[in-house]
């Protein structure tokens, strides 16, 4: 018998805020993380703005000589752990897992070090590029810090990355392998090289952007982390926590008629959406709310829309929706976790989070996608959906308790 598994922590780094209070707070006033670079000199470069995180102090979380990916995830992670008023000396260290992941892993660390490392290559040189690369390295991070024995994941699944995480978290707790775990996903992809490879393809907007919008032109990047703290609902109730809501169910599916672009010949979105309602775990009738995917890229845009179409019938113009990316940028592996994140508290805070900058819709994309302004509304059921270059999908169901 699978146990119920529920939210209880929520930490977040973001364009728009660090930690859960300013995320929040700028989610629902439609506030937008947009920026000229800083981390780079973009004086010559073909795009010069980008969705970086602000006014963040490594050194506070200790972590300012590790790779920004890790720092945010680290600090994410201490958040979400403290918000669940866990105590992590209280309870055995094998049954607190991870499911911590990177799309990208440690691209600072790799655009820093390389020409230094070619010139004057050294073990230790290499063993520091190593150890803040890898993906995996957030999570063992995150293990080091609290004395986390439990298992310890890292699933990579593009720009799906986030969503993964969270639902292999949760599944880890429902079928009792352990009884808490910290999940979600960070990257800090906000280089010349993922920049340029990302505008060479064509994919960046080198203005905002812009989903759903027939201005649209491709997605801006983004940056940060997102982790929840997930128990069983038993152990939340026994302790007496905040529950922000409950998994109540998820489902994978992939595209392979391109690598980087969904095609709407593919039904692998509604497909997956087919397989999460024949679960039973959540109705179409029932869902109040839906985190788009809605990277503002002109295919992606419209099949995300077809798909709903196709996968929700009538409903699909019955139920608000929002691209928070309007206002955080396309944050890679970590945007998946972050909007789970939103997700929950516009279910706890009642409202629809807005599109920003949807001013003029674009006629193939007639949804309802809250454009501009959050707008007041109960939530009960919501969903999240991720898509990813390489195919991958990844939806999951969020309930209030």
């Amino acid at each position: 018998m699978k146990k119920r598994v529920v939210v209880t922590g929520l930490g977040a780094v973001t364009p728009i805020g660090n930690g859960i209070t300013a995320f929040r707070k700028n989610l629902k006033e439609g506030f937008s993380g947009l920026g000229p670079i800083q981390s780079f000199d973009a004086s010559r470069f073909p795009v010069k703005n980008a969705f970086e995180i602000k006014n963040f102090e490594a050194r506070v979380h200790g972590t300012h000589l590790l790779d920004p990916f890790i720092q945010y995830a680290v600090a994410a992670a201490g958040e979400a752990i403290q918000n669940a008023y866990f105590e992590i000396p209280q309870v055995d260290p094998y049954r607190i897992g991870i499911s911590v992941s990177s799309s990208k892993g440690g691209v600072h660390t790799i655009d820093r070090f390389k020409e230094r490392f070619f010139k004057h290559p050294s073990a230790i040189l290499g063993a520091r590029i190593y150890a803040n690369s890898v993906p995996n390295f957030a999570a063992q991070w995150i293990a080091r810090r609290w004395k986390i024995n439990g298992p310890a994941k890292c699933y990579v699944a593009a720009c799906a990355t986030g969503t993964v995480a969270v639902i292999e978290g949760a599944r880890m707790v429902s079928e009792g392998i352990v009884d808490y775990c910290v999940a979600g996903a960070s990257d800090a992809s906000i280089t010349p090289l993922m920049m340029a490879g990302y505008h060479n393809m064509k994919a960046l907007d080198p203005e905002d952007i812009r989903p759903f919008d027939k201005r649209r032109k491709g997605f801006m990047v983004g940056e940060g982390a997102g982790i929840l703290f997930l128990e069983t609902l038993e152990s939340a109730k026994a302790r007496g926590v905040r529950v922000y809501g409950e998994i109540l169910g998820s489902a994978y599916g992939n595209h392979t008629s391109d690598l980087i672009k969904f095609e709407e010949a593919d039904d692998a979105l509604s497909h997956t959406l087919g397989k999460l309602f024949h679960s039973g775990s959540i109705r179409p009738e029932e869902i109040d709310y839906i985190n788009l995917h809605g990277t503002g890229t002109h295919a992606g845009d419209i099949y995300e829309t077809s798909e709903l179409k196709k996968a929700l019938g009538k409903r699909a113009h019955q139920i608000p929706m929002s691209s928070t990316k309007s206002m955080t940028g396309h944050m890679l592996g970590a945007s998946g976790a972050v909007e789970i994140i939103a997700s929950l508290l516009a279910m706890e805070e009642e409202f629809i989070p807005p599109t920003i900058h949807l001013e003029k819709p674009d006629p193939a994309c007639d949804l309802n996608y809250t454009p501009i302004k959050s707008k007041p509304a109960k939530i009960r059921r919501a969903l999240s959906v991720s898509m990813g270059f390489g195919g991958h999908v990844a939806v999951i169901g969020l309930g209030k308790i």
